[in-house]
């Protein structure tokens, strides 16, 4: 894989600051000091006038123009006050093949004319306003933050400088480190998603926090941050919902694998786990303290935000009395004297660890001059260590209690200083157990399971719209609802098979976008907060958990296929602005009772799928294709159950059909390896399989797969066939369907690394229209590339057997 688009912007190697015209701005003052505290002595430069003496001096070279420089700058920082408009140093950093720009100032340009520069000038740009940047491992330090962050593992973005500055003061204090800081100010170039990207594949930041005020494209960040999240915990706090329902805030995040936090104060409880805890194992929590005052507090947090506390059932209340010996009392919160000594505590742990009910143990003391803090950091070390379960620990108090909070912390034990922050940190674990969970659905929309003639439902929909008729009753939309397999009835029956009726609507949320919301009949109309809300597409995991959120304890099969059927509706029809099925009813016979209101809206310039926030399991990719030998395949985008059969596909193929494909000696995928090329974003990815029937099983023959590169344009490619079904054409046969794919995308170029070794690779490549050029920097290696050009496309095409019509109307 090629460096990332922004490399040069987040971990540069070189910098030159532009200084202005202002030797005494504070801006420029700060970032210099900062700088300065960084370590990057032989690297910075500077370009203009020369900061105030006051500053002290500086450990950088001054320069007159950048020709002095031996080596083009990876990124330039304007820190100075500049009288050149914003677009014309970005011009002047374009001339000059710097390929990045950080801006603390701020500017009167429009943002269009910014975003145009940037573009034209291929100069990625953060800011204006920004509030800087650290990388601190790397010694790169460019921000406005009095505390200058530790290394660490936890990444942070933020659009509020402030809001970054607290929570790094904070989290030093704490002893908690940082790979990344990125604080954006106004986005205009770069997006959160693309920062996020960044993040994802930085080996050095292992969780990630976020602080947002926009957005941007709702796709590509609901993309980008489920791509994160599959590698690591991701916890959001955002301003003001961004503007967006905040139940379908909660529900986006929550189909991207990402925790959402309400308060900066989640971000700090989050901030405690993220970088330390272990996964939630199933089961609940048990409060183990030395004063009954603080445990009953974390008890009522619990309460209030629906966190589980372990009541012990009679075989480990008898052990835990056992241990307690009379010096406390047991329960969801145990309680031991106050002058009882530390061994006590760690061993009613360890004693609640060892229950299968029992998943994560909170650890709740307050200072007392009885406990032996050394010997109890000691103790707690062991026994984090010996568990695969979850410790915590929570230090109430200042002083000599802030020490050995960031002491157990350093250890890698999450530890709180309030009762509070421990129990939301905790239920932050367990709604990331859950939403992962979420993130992992690829839910289809159905349409083409079921033959449904979505061209004929939409006609009907423009025949109203056209007509003037954008409110139709449930008589106008019988056509429509009978090709969606819709048995509407218009006579209410007494007996029917949930307990009370229910109310479903599907709603447009000015930034997400379509969303369901099921709740009660009449409960919606008067509290929205009791409506459960998801965003399409759905499927019956999705369905399951829509359910237990609205009716919690409730089952039933025909609401979930009343919601999958409701799903693939809103998936299918964006000119249904809005739908409501009031009175809903669902009867044994199937046939379902319900008040139908609607609003319809031209719909018609719209892509498949492009009014949704998350797509579909992109069926439309399906092909069923014969191979030179007479043997019928299918080729389709692969699912996450296909984890296995890849597995085994590489597992089976020769070594150096492996070595050539990972340029790794490898025997097989590592279980990480195998979630990551098997769970698919078909929004930045695609990955195409080959497989054929073969003594009653799906076998797997090959697969074909992109990824983005992030830079709005160009993509990475690999291919790779079982050795036992080369020769056959379907190496071309699965790179041509990657093509049209990747151009749909609106992908510009494709990009693939080969071995310089693998002639039959390189000479494949050729064949197919790729151009082959030697790596710079490594002779061992070759770059595949081609331009996905309207007419290249229009060849493959033709090669494919498929009419240009047909390709823009079915795929």
């Amino acid at each position: 894989m090629s460096q990332h688009a922004l490399q040069p912007l987040l971990a540069p190697q070189s910098i030159v600051v532009f200084t202005g015209q202002d030797r005494h701005s504070p801006i420029l003052h700060s970032v210099l000091r900062a700088l300065s505290y960084g370590g990057r002595r032989s690297v910075t430069s500077l370009l203009g006038i020369e900061p105030d003496e006051s500053i002290g001096v500086l450990p950088f070279e001054r320069i007159q123009a950048l020709n002095d420089l031996s080596k083009t700058p990876d990124l330039a920082i304007l820190a100075g006050e500049d009288p050149r408009p914003l677009t014309k140093i970005i011009e002047f950093c374009g001339e000059h093949s710097i390929p990045a720009l950080l801006v603390f100032t701020g500017s009167q340009e429009p943002p269009e004319a910014i975003l145009k520069a940037s573009r034209q000038f291929n100069v990625r740009l953060i800011g204006p306003n920004s509030f800087g940047m650290c990388r601190p491992k790397q010694g790169f330090s460019a921000w406005l933050g009095l505390t200058q962050p530790i290394p660490g593992r936890l990444a942070l973005l933020s659009q509020s400088g402030t809001v970054a500055s607290a929570l790094v003061d904070w989290a030093t204090w704490q002893g908690i480190g940082f790979s990344q800081v990125v604080s954006m100010g106004s986005p205009i170039d770069v997006m959160p998603s693309q920062v996020l990207d960044y993040l994802s594949n930085d080996f050095e930041s292992q969780s990630i926090l976020m602080y947002l005020q926009k957005i941007g494209s709702t796709t590509r960040f609901l993309s980008s941050l489920r791509a994160a999240s599959r590698s690591k915990p991701v916890a959001v706090v955002t301003e003001h919902n961004v503007g967006a329902d905040p139940r379908v805030l909660d529900a986006a995040l929550s189909r991207t694998g990402a925790v959402r936090g309400r308060r900066l104060n989640d971000l700090v409880a989050a901030a405690s786990v993220m970088t330390n805890a272990r996964r939630v194992k199933d089961g609940s929590l048990m409060i183990i303290g030395n004063g009954a005052g603080p445990g009953e507090l974390a008890a009522q947090r619990a309460s209030e935000v629906n966190v589980n506390l372990l009541t012990p059932n009679d075989e480990l209340r008898s052990k835990l009395e056992g241990i307690m010996a009379g010096r406390g009392s047991v329960g969801s919160v145990t309680t031991a004297w106050a002058s009882c000594e530390a061994d006590l505590f760690v061993d009613l742990a360890e004693a609640a660890l060892a229950d299968k009910e029992c998943g994560a143990v909170l650890l709740m003391l307050s200072p007392t001059a009885l406990i032996n803090m050394v010997s109890l950091y000691d103790q707690v070390l062991q026994l984090h260590k010996k568990q695969k379960k979850l410790v915590m620990v929570c230090m109430l108090g200042g002083g000599n209690m802030v020490a050995m909070r960031t002491r157990i912390n350093e250890a890698g034990i999450p530890t709180f200083r309030t009762p509070e922050a421990a129990i939301e940190g905790f239920q932050f674990l367990v709604q990331f157990h859950r939403n992962q969970m979420l993130a992992k659905q690829m839910p289809d929309s159905h349409a083409f399971r079921f033959n449904i003639d979505v061209a004929a439902a939409r006609a009907k929909l423009k025949e109203l719209i056209k007509a003037g008729n954008k409110t139709p009753t449930a008589e106008d939309l019988k056509e429509v609802f009978d090709l969606f397999n819709f048995r509407l009835i218009t006579r209410r029956q007494t007996n029917f098979l949930l307990q009370a009726p229910i109310h479903l609507r599907a709603f447009r949320d000015p930034v997400f976008g379509p969303a369901i919301g099921l709740s009660l009949e009449g409960a919606n109309q008067w509290h929205h907060q009791t409506e459960a809300v998801a965003l399409p597409p759905i499927n019956t995991v999705l369905s399951k958990d829509l359910i237990n959120r609205a009716f919690p304890g409730v089952e039933s099969f025909e609401l979930e296929d009343l919601l999958r059927g409701f799903s693939t509706m809103i998936c299918e029809l964006p000119e249904f602005e809005y739908l409501e099925l009031a009175d809903v009813r669902i009867h044994e016979s199937g046939s379902i009772f319900a008040d139908v209101k609607a609003r319809l809206k031209s719909s018609a310039k719209l892509r498949r799928y492009e009014h949704l926030a998350i797509q579909p399991y992109p069926r439309q990719w399906v092909k069923q294709v014969t191979l030179r030998g007479g043997q019928e395949i299918t080729i389709r985008p692969l699912l996450p159950r296909d984890a296995n059969a890849m597995a085994d596909f590489v597992k089976n193929l020769s070594h150096e059909s492996r070595y050539f494909r990972f340029i790794a000696n490898i025997s097989e995928l590592t279980p990480r390896m195998v979630a990551s090329l098997s769970h698919i974003d078909y929004d930045r990815e695609m990955a195409l399989i080959a497989v054929a029937e073969k003594n009653g099983e799906q076998v797997l023959m090959g697969a074909s797969r992109f990824s983005d590169n992030f830079d709005d344009q160009s993509c990475e490619f690999a291919v790779v066939i079982g050795d036992e079904y080369q020769g056959h054409g379907l190496a071309a046969l699965l790179m041509r369907r990657l093509m049209l794919v990747a151009n749909f995308k609106g992908i510009k170029e494709m990009k693939g690394t080969v071995l310089a070794e693998n002639k039959r690779m390189i000479d494949f490549c050729r064949r197919i229209g790729f151009t082959i050029k030697r790596d710079p920097d490594d002779i061992s290696l070759v770059t595949a590339y081609v331009r996905l050009t309207p007419k290249f496309i229009e060849g493959v095409r033709e090669k494919l057997g498929i009419a240009s019509n047909a390709h823009k109307t079915v795929e």
